[in-house]
């Protein structure tokens, strides 16, 4: 126990948390007695806060809608999730691109519809969004650059407008306007809902919109519903274009109702009715449902409108029905029911018609052992069709949870109203609400598009009369029932790697959680390509020390422009090592399978030599420069295979006879040695950069290559050995960078070359610090400045650091500065640019990343994301050591210009060489490593270097003998508890060891090299709850895998403890050493030091210790007990003490010394406990609970008398915190990285966050990072913080309590200790400085930011906390710095 009191210290009244027996003890002494006695002090409480940030959004989505909400020439789709909105774009090519995302919403979207016209069939064309690639250097725009984004004129409101209906009791109307550009900017508009007088009351639940978009309806889970009049959209376009607002509501009107409200739709009127709005419920009460009708004039204010309804009885067996589905005549619809489907019609007119139909044939689950009942139907969709055939008829398709769908035509000619109804197919995923049919034009076919319920979902084109075709993946990681992190930060691993259990029954895996950017694999060969690509000892692989990729189209090509159908689609793959040259021709076959092929003969090239740069000429001449030579040739096209009736005979194509016989070019460099070379492609010609030694001197030679090649009369000698070359073209000059072995840049400014004038009169030196500071790659990159583009350098070391440098010009040279120091690794780095976007690829032992400035903000630090690559075919793909990457460069094609970029780059992964395409966007890109089974727990095991992994496969067993032409076999539904030891970095997918006394089953087990190992002692029913490693020594040490599981016993709650020994063998094997039965179940288990086992068994928690343990004997101690109120879910160990987390209490500390175990600490509040973890540096203990709180509780050094742990800061987040663990940010995270000339650990002291943070996970897939912040730190966040809550462009749907219009920090509570990471990420993603400083300058007012009299005073006051963190900040650098620490803050763990 303890109380508030306020205390003057160091002049300042602060609030401090006392023991109150040690007031009383002072107040009860004479001042004589004090002076007597020695001065003690209590042990302080800290001061510390916490700072938390959303890392992974939920892959969750709860609704797709398709929509034109940016233009009505733009196919969008929107995914709607828990509190954010993404939309995307249909492509032609079947595929999904991201243009934006929305999530300052601070509140749960309950449910979501679109107002607008109606949907139209139309023909989609995207030549709109094809642009030039060098112009598109601007990332795309985030909901950071929403905000003061481009506005056109005239501004047009799109045809489709979302509605949001949010947690917070607010309507949300949105929409997007870009035109036919790519630039973006979001309308939003709020309209609060009436205050609920009961949680089921709360409106939102549920939105109807009327077909014609002329009313909307919006209900409660039950007793109300509001009905809103809205403007047309003709009014609402003038509107918009005039004053730029958007508000559609014109009337409104509350209907009250008696009971539940399941379902709700507006019905479409018949076509003599057409003024008509009809308005559906189904409302459940007293046991019984009753359709319930609205229908008014149009035509007639709603105000004046007399709503009466109609009911309508339903029968038992469709009282809770499934869907309700409008159709398009007659004012029918259709109830979907979990046994039946109703069709209803001519619901106006009093003598309504009912019809009973059956679904397709019914078809056996998919996964029939996962549940004992059948798949139930979740979500309709309406294709879109051209009416001009037929212009009645309407189209619903159907799927159900297991990804079965259902289609069916509707015709009204026709009595019963469906023409047909059947099976389109298996979409192979789990589905639930998220479901949408995709409009692609005329001549296309249908795309579905499908989100995941506990499966990845995904995109699947629909042919007329054919099965789904699957076109994409839309990654799904939830639910995470648990995740582990791989060893600590080492040289092998630039980062730590997260790994959950996730998915259910077969779509069970381990995903490995990664963020970045995905490079798609387009092609990729075999492993090792085997003994046909071997040459002589070193295979094609080995050694390389660069590659080059050169693509184009070989063949005949008609004489019209686009008759290309004999040409071939070729990549030519040049791989350089040490003492030669190896050549690739890389192409597809008819099957898309591809084909690699080894060049040998006598092409042109020298490929006995070391190859130092390769190029491509404006005519597709490929050209080589060697240590000695330069050559010139033209690369051979694949030999055509004609078919005769028994032979496959290989036959040349033209053009390849005609470049064997065209002349090919070599310029011998004799007695000269080529150290370093580079090629520029310009328009007209080539320009080459070479450095030459001859004998002891060492010089630059520039060349031209338009013919041939012909080198400049001057030469310009360099000092050191090269070890890198460049050209830069800047500012109508060509600068020749010159990376040297002395550890310098020189930079030579030369002349005008068109007229053969070669003079360095300018040379700029910048020295590298270290002794590997050797500059052995230089790419360049743009920032954004006030003034326009500013060139950096970006130079990649010996010592594994990057080097950014800012090249300026002055009056007559150039001046080069330290940008930006970033650390990769402990090896040579090697920079790439990608020449379709202004980035550059990082390439350092097995890190392969890109870096990146924002567009937007000329004061950001570098954005450095992963690269990660990924094959559709293969999701368990592991990047392994990235041996050498580069990007292809296209040869003449019909219609561009010679020497383009493509947007693919070639790498060799391992053994493998891969083609990828980069995404235009990070995202998430996990890695799924395939169970075949529901995971339950995950460790990694340090020992082992192997994940751990318990999962459960559920099978349904059948006697074979009746199964052969007999459907339907009953059988009966079995649990397979499994353990699975996995290798992180292998490919391969987990199958089931076969058991010959097990039944068949419905599934053969796939082929594979690793096995997953039955738990042969489980017994029926029983269920596994973790798994544990245990390390005891009794003579030797052993390695034991402990488990715990629950089961019934005579009809009583019982449980078990599994011992097994994981032997050496590889892979790991499990030997059972003991099994104890115990009365009740066991739920938590840890490993307690030297010998003990700390597990709860029902509400007891005991220790137990190993006696001892032999080849015959596994003996164990009488376990020592102690009472508890409630099981624990989770027990962690520090000697001495134990950790308990249980399902009553959030946290109980218990001693165990002497054989004995006592109650130590626990905490004040009762909490359901879920989750903790030990933080010792700051005597803190984290603790989850299922009230979506995360509290940090103080742990006093002694007991005291009321044995309590202190609450010092409490977190309310979105969701449920299951699991905590602790992670290194990657290494060019760290905080001593140089940024501006300036390291942010001197500039910030001891306040910058350290390298290590702390995750937490949540069942739905959400990844919350947090970190502790000390009391300035704290002050100084909690300010920024409280003024953007008020901000209209920061939390525009902020709830705006009374409390938070204070400025100045308050302690008072300890939720108030709880800074809010996302809404600082928005303070520094839409605007900076310049955001601060709009909000320093905010005038006060009755209303808001009323702790001070001016904003001088509130800036004043400001810069007093900002000088308790940033010591040596000057009065114009202060906004600077403050976001630079921010975004310090902030950093990613991913």
């Amino acid at each position: 126990m303890s109380v508030q009191t306020t205390v003057l210290e160091n002049g300042r009244w602060v609030t401090r948390s006392v023991d109150p027996y040690h007031v009383r003890a002072q107040n009860t002494e004479t001042p004589r007695q004090r002076q007597s006695q020695p001065s003690f002090s209590l042990p302080r409480i800290p001061s510390s806060a916490i700072l938390t940030k959303t890392l992974v959004r939920s892959s969750v989505i709860n609704r797709i809608i398709p929509a034109r909400i940016r233009h009505e020439t733009k196919n969008d789709v929107l995914f709607i999730s828990a509190n954010s909105i993404t939309i995307k774009e249909a492509k032609g090519d079947y595929a999904l691109e991201k243009i934006a995302t929305k999530s300052d919403f601070d509140s749960a979207i309950k449910s979501a519809r679109i107002i607008g016209e109606r949907r139209q069939l139309t023909k989609h064309d995207d030549s709109y969004s094809m642009v030039e690639k060098a112009d598109n250097w601007v990332d795309f725009l985030d909901e950071g650059d929403l905000q003061g984004s481009a506005t056109f004129c005239p501004r047009e409101l799109p045809p489709h407008i979302l509605v949001l209906a949010l947690e917070s009791n607010r309507l949300v109307f949105l929409c997007a306007v870009s035109g036919k550009s790519e630039h973006l900017e979001l309308f939003w508009s709020q309209k609060a809902l009436p205050a609920p007088t009961s949680p089921l009351q709360g409106l939102g639940e549920l939105i109807a919109v009327d077909p014609k978009s002329r009313a909307m309806a919006v209900a409660a889970h039950e007793g109300r519903a509001y009905i809103y009049l809205l403007k047309s959209m003709n009014e609402m376009k003038a509107e918009f274009t005039e004053t730029s607002r958007l508000e559609p509501i014109k009337e409104e009107k509350l209907i009250l109702l008696d009971g539940k409200i399941l379902k709700m739709e507006f019905l479409h009127p018949p076509e003599n009715e057409a003024s008509r709005i009809i308005l559906l419920l189904v409302v459940a009460g007293d046991r019984k449902s009753h359709l319930i009708c609205y229908d008014w004039n149009a035509d007639v204010p709603l105000h004046q409108s007399q709503l009466r309804p109609n009911k309508m009885l339903l029968h038992p067996d469709e009282q809770l029905p499934l869907l309700l589905i409008p159709l398009t005549r007659n004012a029918a619809f259709i109830l979907v029911c979990e046994k039946r489907m109703v069709l209803i019609k001519d619901i106006l007119t009093g003598s309504f018609q009912r019809f009973f139909h059956y679904l397709a044939a019914e078809q056996e689950p998919q996964e029939p052992g996962v549940s004992n009942r059948r798949p139930v139907w979740v979500q309709w969709a309406r294709p879109m069709r051209s009416k001009e055939r037929r212009p009645l008829e309407d189209y619903i398709i159907l799927c159900r949870e297991d990804g079965i769908v259902q289609y069916m035509v509707i015709d009204p000619g026709i009595k019963q109203m469906i023409d047909s109804n059947h099976n389109v197919g298996r979409l192979g995923v789990n589905i639930n609400t998220s479901f949408a049919a995709v409009d692609l034009g005329v001549n296309t076919s249908d795309l579905l598009i499908a989100g995941g319920d506990e499966s990845d979902g995904g995109l699947w084109d629909v042919p007329p009369r054919k099965y789904p075709n699957q076109q994409g993946t839309i990654p799904n990681w939830t639910p995470i029932n648990d995740f582990a992190v791989d060893a600590a930060y080492g040289a092998s691993k630039r980062q730590q790697r997260l790994f959950a259990c996730s998915g259910r029954g077969i779509h069970g895996a381990i995903s490995e959680l990664r963020y970045g950017v995905e490079a798609s694999t387009k092609i990729s060969t075999v492993d090792d390509v085997g003994d046909e690509l071997k040459n002589g000892v070193l295979g094609v692989w080995a050694g390389v020390l660069a590659i080059w990729a050169l693509h184009g189209f070989y063949g005949h090509m008609g004489e019209k422009l686009g008759e290309h159908d004999h040409l071939k689609d070729v990549t030519y793959v040049i791989l350089s090592q040490p003492l030669r040259t190896q050549l690739l021709r890389v192409w597809l076959e008819q099957d898309l399978k591809p084909d690699v092929e080894l060049i040998i003969g006598d092409i042109g090239l020298d490929l006995n030599a070391r190859t130092v740069a390769v190029g491509r000429t404006t005519q597709g001449l490929t050209i080589q420069i060697t240590e000695s030579s330069l050559r010139a040739t033209s690369l051979p096209c694949p030999k055509e295979k004609i078919k005769t009736e028994n032979t496959e005979e290989e036959m040349p194509d033209q053009t390849q006879l005609d470049a064997e016989r065209q002349p090919r070019y070599t310029y011998q460099f004799d007695d000269s040695r080529i150290l370093a070379a580079c090629i520029h492609t310009a328009v007209d010609n080539i320009i080459t950069v070479l450095a030459i030694q001859r004998d002891e001197e060492i010089y630059l030679e520039l060349g031209s290559f338009a013919t041939e090649y012909q080198p400049l009369d001057q030469r310009i000698p360099i000092h050191a050995q090269p070890s890198c070359l460049s050209l830069l073209a800047f500012e109508n000059r060509i600068l020749v960078l010159v990376g040297t072995l002395a550890g310098e840049l020189e930079i030579y400014a030369l002349g005008d070359i068109d007229f053969r004038i070669l003079t360095a009169g300018t040379i700029i030196r910048h020295a590298f610090a270290g002794p590997f500071g050797i500059c052995d790659s230089i790419a360049t990159i743009a920032r954004a400045t006030e003034a326009g583009w500013q060139p950096l350098l970006v130079c990649g070391l010996r010592d594994g650091t990057v080097e950014i440098l800012e090249l300026t010009r002055g009056v007559d040279t150039y001046h080069l500065s330290l940008y930006e120091k970033l650390a990769f690794g402990h090896t040579s780095v090697t920079v790439h640019k990608d020449a379709t976007a202004n980035r550059v690829i990082i390439h350092c032992e097995n890190t392969l990343c890109t870096l990146e400035y924002p567009s937007k903000d000329n004061e950001a630090p570098a954005i450095v994301l992963d690269l990660w690559i990924t094959d559709p075919c293969k999701r368990s793909l592991h990047q392994g050591k990235i041996s050498a990457i580069s990007q292809v460069v296209d040869s003449w094609l019909p219609g561009k210009r010679p020497g383009f970029t493509a947007e693919s780059f070639v790498c060799i992964n391992g053994h493998s060489l891969h083609t990828v395409s980069l995404d235009p966007q990070p995202s998430m890109v996990p890695r799924r490593l395939e169970l075949g089974g529901s995971p339950v727990r995950v460790l990694y095991s340090v020992h082992l270097d192997k994940l751990i992994v318990l999962h459960n496969k559920f099978e349904v067993l059948r006697d074979a003998r009746r199964i052969r032409g007999q459907p339907n076999v009953p059988g009966r539904r079995a649990l397979r508890p499994m353990i699975s030891f996995l290798d992180s970095d292998s490919d391969a997918v987990l199958v089931a060891k076969h058991d010959p006394d097990a039944m068949d089953t419905d599934h053969e087990a796939k082929p594979n090299v690793h096995q997953a190992l039955n738990i042969v002692q489980c017994k029926l029913g029983e269920n596994f709850f973790g798994i544990t490693e245990w390390f005891p020594e009794v003579g030797e040490k052993y390695h034991m895998l402990v488990i715990n599981s629950a089961l019934t016993r005579a009809g009583e709650p019982a449980g078990r403890l599994l011992f097994f020994e994981i032997t050496k063998d590889q892979p790991p094997n499990l030997v059972t050493k003991k099994v104890i039965d115990m009365n009740a179940p066991v739920y938590s288990v840890a490993a307690y030091p030297d010998k003990s086992l700390v597990y709860c068994c029902g509400n007891d928690l005991c220790v137990q210790s190993l006696g001892a343990a032999d080849n015959s004997r596994f003996i164990l101690h009488h376990p020592v007990k102690i009472a508890m109120r409630s099981p624990a879910r989770h027990i962690s160990v520090k000697e001495p003490y134990i950790y308990v987390s249980s399902s009553r209490e959030s946290l109980s500390v218990y001693r165990y010394d002497g054989g004995q175990l006592v109650y130590q600490f626990g905490d004040q509040s009762a909490r359901c406990g879920l989750h903790h973890l030990q933080l010792p540096s700051q005597s803190l203990v984290l603790a989850s609970d299922m009230s979506s709180t995360v509290v940090g509780l103080w742990q006093p050094p002694e007991r005291r008398i009321d044995n309590a742990m202190t609450t010092v800061f409490e977190a309310v987040l979105p969701q449920s915190i299951t699991r905590l663990r602790r992670i290194t940010r990657p290494i060019w995270s760290r905080s001593d990285h140089e940024f501006r000339g300036s390291n942010l650990e001197k500039l910030c002291g001891s306040s910058i966050l350290g390298d290590e943070t702390i995750l937490g996970s949540s069942a739905d897939g959400t990844l919350t990072q947090m970190s502790i912040l000390s009391s300035p730190e704290w002050r100084l966040l909690r300010f920024i913080q409280n003024m953007a809550e008020r901000h209209p462009s920061i939390c525009p749907f902020h709830p705006g309590n009374p409390h938070k219009r204070h400025i100045e920090p308050s302690g008072a509570r300890p939720h108030y200790m709880h800074i809010n990471g996302d809404i600082l990420e928005r303070v520094v993603d839409r605007g900076g400085e310049r955001m601060l400083d709009e909000m320093l300058d905010v005038e006060p007012d009755r209303e808001s930011h009323t702790d001070f009299g001016s904003k001088e005073e509130r800036r004043e006051r400001f810069e007093e906390l900002v000088k308790d963190i940033l010591k040596d900040v000057v009065g114009g650098e202060v906004l600077g710095s403050v976001v630079l620490w921010l975004r310090y803050q902030l950093r990613n763990a991913l």
